[in-house]
C-alpha cells in the first residue's frame, strides 16, 4: 500500500509539475474586467483571473513569474502571480494607464498614462511607484532597450518618439514620425525602432544610430500593434481586420493576414511558429501559422480582448 502511495504522489506531483510547462498567454478583456489565461500547448483558456476596471495593457516578467495588467479606468495597475494564477496585488497609478513595459532585469515597471502625459515607474520589490517622468501629448506605446539603458515612448497626439536615459531619466531625443504612432517594436539587431502609426496607416522605420525616421511602410487601416520575427514584422491593423507582414530586407508589406474584427494585441510563441492576435470586437484570439500565413485556431475569450503588449511567457 505504501508503494502505491509512493506511485501516486509521484504522478500527481509530476503532473503539477507540468500544468504550467507550456508557456501561457494572458490577454486581457476590458469588457469583462478579467484575463483570459490561455495555456499554448492546447489553445485553449484554463483560467480566467478578474483584475480592474477596463484592463487594456499587459506585460509578462522576463522571467515569466509574474504579470502586469494596467486598468485605465480604475486608474491602476493589477498583478498576477504565474504559478498561482492569482490577482496578488493592485498598484494605484495616475489618470489613465494604458501601455506597460518591464525592464530586462524586472526590477521596473513602465507604465505610460494617456491622461498625465506622463510615465510611471514601479519598482516591483516594493510595488509602489517611486517617479513619474513628464512626456508627450497622449503617450501610447513603450519598449525597452535589452540592456535597459534607454525607454522608447510614442507620443500619439505630438507624432514623435521620445528616447529617455534610464540611468538619470534624461530625455536624450524626440523623433518625428508618422501621424499618430501607437505600438512601438525595437529591433536590436538592426538597431532600429518601428512605430504603428494609427491615422497615416503606415510604419516609420526609426535608425536609433543616427536618430531619425528613414523609411515608412504603408500597411492596413488603423495599424495598432508590432511584433518582429527575425526579419519580418507583423502588425495589426485595427479597421482592416488583418495582419500586415513586412519584410525588413525589401522595406514593404508582402502579405496581408485577414483575422477577426478589430485586431490589437500581438505577439509571438517562444518556441513555436505561431502568432496570436487579439481581436477586441469579436471576443477571439486568432493563431496564425507564421510559416504558412493561415489562421489554424481561434480561441474564444470574454468580452472585449485586447492584450495590447508582450502577453506570452517565455517559460
Amino acid at each position: 500500500m505504501r508503494v502505491i502511495n509512493v506511485i501516486a504522489f509521484i504522478v500527481s506531483f509530476g503532473w503539477a509539475c507540468c500544468l504550467h510547462a507550456q508557456p501561457l498567454a494572458f490577454i486581457t478583456n476590458q469588457g469583462d474586467d478579467s484575463v483570459s489565461v490561455i495555456d499554448t500547448e492546447t489553445n485553449q483558456i484554463i483560467k480566467t483571473i478578474k483584475v480592474g476596471h477596463r484592463p487594456a495593457g499587459v506585460v509578462v516578467s522576463n522571467d515569466s513569474q509574474r504579470v502586469y495588467v494596467s486598468n485605465p479606468e480604475s486608474k491602476n495597475i493589477s498583478v498576477i502571480d504565474v504559478n498561482s494564477l492569482t490577482s496578488i496585488a493592485s498598484i494605484p497609478v495616475g489618470s489613465g494607464p494604458v501601455a506597460i513595459e518591464i525592464s530586462p532585469d524586472d526590477k521596473h515597471v513602465y507604465v505610460a498614462d494617456w491622461y498625465d502625459d506622463s510615465i510611471y515607474v514601479i519598482d516591483t520589490k516594493t510595488l509602489g511607484v517611486i517617479r513619474q517622468l513628464a512626456v508627450g501629448d497622449s503617450p501610447s506605446g513603450l519598449a525597452v532597450d535589452p540592456n535597459g539603458l534607454f525607454l522608447y515612448v510614442a507620443n500619439r497626439d505630438d507624432n514623435t518618439i521620445m528616447i529617455i536615459n534610464l540611468i538619470n531619466y534624461n530625455i536624450v531625443n524626440t523623433i518625428t514620425v508618422g501621424k499618430a504612432p501607437f505600438g512601438l517594436a525595437l529591433n536590436q539587431a538592426r538597431q532600429q525602432l518601428y512605430s504603428a502609426n494609427v491615422q497615416s496607416g503606415d510604419v516609420s522605420v526609426v535608425d536609433l544610430s543616427r536618430q531619425k525616421t528613414i523609411h515608412h511602410i504603408k500597411v492596413g487601416t488603423f495599424p495598432y500593434a508590432i511584433v518582429i520575427d527575425d526579419d519580418r514584422l507583423f502588425v495589426s491593423n485595427q479597421r482592416s481586420n488583418s495582419v500586415s507582414m513586412i519584410d525588413l530586407n525589401k522595406m514593404k508589406t508582402t502579405e496581408t493576414i485577414d483575422v477577426g474584427e478589430y485586431p490589437e494585441g500581438v505577439d509571438l510563441h517562444p518556441d513555436k511558429p505561431l502568432l496570436y492576435v487579439a481581436n477586441w470586437f469579436d471576443n477571439l484570439v486568432s493563431v496564425i501559422d507564421t510559416n504558412t500565413l493561415d489562421v489554424v485556431d481561434e480561441i474564444e475569450t470574454e468580452d472585449g480582448c485586447r492584450a495590447y503588449g508582450r502577453f506570452i511567457a517565455n517559460q
